[in-house]
């Protein structure tokens, strides 16, 4: 980690134990099942995926999904079919908190299942993603 603040999103986030969101895109897009790299040069909407912390069972992130995470959808779905794939609007998070993920920040998360996709505004509780496999317990 940077030395550099965090938004309040991003510290109510790690105070919460799990969170996905695009406060440090580099640590978040990881904590899923898969991380979505560049597959081809020099197109960079065409993702592929490597193996992840799998924190979130199933599921890979696109960051930054309302400016251009959302051109990885289409290669994301074709290269992880049956996974559960997380937009996260830039500055936005999905937060693990009291046994619930919650969107936070000024955007929203979008959650994309097959052909279902669903848009979570900041506040609301969202659905469709997994409980994640590990928290670390409060100090």
């Amino acid at each position: 980690m940077n030395a550099t603040p965090h938004p309040p999103t991003a510290i109510r986030a790690r105070a919460a134990g799990a969170a996905f969101g695009c406060f440090d895109p580099s640590i978040v897009a990881n904590l899923g099942s898969h991380s979505l790299i560049r597959a081809t040069w020099p197109n960079r909407f065409n993702r592929r995926p490597t193996d992840a912390l799998g924190l979130v069972p199933e599921t890979a992130v696109l960051p930054h999904f309302e400016t251009f995470g959302h051109r990885w959808v289409e290669s994301a779905e074709r290269e992880l079919p049956g996974s559960t794939l997380l937009g996260v609007d830039e500055r936005s998070a999905a937060v693990w908190t009291n046994g619930k993920w919650r969107a936070m920040g000024p955007g929203a998360v979008t959650v994309i299942k097959s052909t279902k996709t669903d848009t979570f505004p900041s506040g609301s509780l969202v659905g469709g993603l997994a409980a994640p496999l590990r928290i670390l317990p409060d100090r």
